[in-house]
């Protein structure tokens, strides 16, 4: 039996190759979904296969973001179910995201609690899992739904470091808003959890850390491990849309991203908390990596840039 790990250079398929070394790692820049005839060259009988490749720009809404989201999320899943199926290998586990669930505000949401998508990446990765739950791949197929994943190089870590890194934080609405804040190798922890348990085959779970903190935690968190001091000030949230605004606007002109764009101000506004207890019922699975850790990890990976 053999592990494959599809999207291995990626963010999260990096941490799950750290954590599953002995896995067969193609070696594709960037393995394409769509390649049906590449996928039946390289899957057997009996492989055990993790999807961890797509396209993770949560925040792009631009013409050529849009194809690539339905081409990576939705139609390569499509063309890997497929394989999968007529290959007949033993296990598949997809990495898909709770933007799926369409719900981007509630206390302890868990898998039952959907909503309708708010953004083209949740559609994707909405219409990503139907298909596998459509396929004849899926009595044994696993679909983990990680929450906000943060580590090295992560978009959202490393916007908010930058932002601690200023002599002035604002805080929109006090930083009152719980953040969901995961640690990658906790979602690589979570996967080699998957594939040992049989109970998994043919269901999906909310991963993560089993709780959300708040936006001044986070903030407050990432200062200190930066031996910064910002003045952390309270700001409306309608005030931080119009700076974000003016700062987009320069940040085009000077060709580089944005701080804040308005749907990382939804994420940092919005209160959001999930629960995990059906993963950990079906594996005994607790989060691998503390708070404290990642948040040293995020301002080592910064300041060492």
């Amino acid at each position: 039996m053999r592990l494959i790990i599809l999207g291995a250079r990626g963010f999260v398929g990096s941490a799950i190759h750290r954590r599953l070394p002995d896995a067969i790692a193609p070696r594709h820049t960037d393995v394409d979904l769509n390649d049906a005839r590449g996928l039946t060259e390289l899957l057997r009988p009996d492989d055990v296969v993790i999807n961890a490749a797509g396209y993770a720009n949560a925040t792009d809404r631009s013409e050529d973001g849009m194809r690539r989201l339905q081409r990576d999320n939705v139609d390569g899943v499509r063309v890997l179910a497929g394989v999968c199926a007529k290959a007949k290998v033993a296990r598949l586990v997809h990495l898909s995201s709770v933007a799926a669930m369409g719900r981007r505000e509630g206390v302890m949401l868990t898998e039952e609690d959907a909503g309708e998508p708010t953004s083209p990446y949740a559609v994707s990765k909405r219409e990503g899992e139907r298909v596998l739950q459509e396929s004849d791949v899926m009595e044994r197929t696993t679909i983990l739904r990680p929450t906000s994943v943060f580590g090295p190089g992560r978009g959202l870590g490393a916007t908010l470091c930058r932002i601690c890194a200023l002599p002035v934080v604002p805080l929109p609405a006090g930083g009152r808003a719980l953040i969901p804040m995961t640690d990658v190798d906790t979602v690589a922890s979570a996967v080699a959890e998957a594939l040992a348990a049989q109970a998994c085959a043919g269901r999906t779970f909310i991963v993560g850390d089993e709780r959300s903190y708040s936006l001044r935690s986070i903030m407050t968190g990432l200062s200190r491990a930066m031996e910064k001091d910002p003045l952390m000030i309270s700001v409306p949230t309608s005030a931080l849309r119009g700076i974000s605004r003016a700062e987009g606007v320069a940040a085009r002109v000077m060709g580089r991203p944005p701080l804040l764009d308005s749907d990382r101000i939804s994420t940092l506004t919005t209160s959001v908390s999930y629960s995990t207890a059906a993963f950990r019922d079906a594996t005994g699975f607790h989060p691998a990596v503390p708070f404290d850790e990642t948040i040293g990890r995020l301002a080592r990976w910064y300041l060492d840039r």
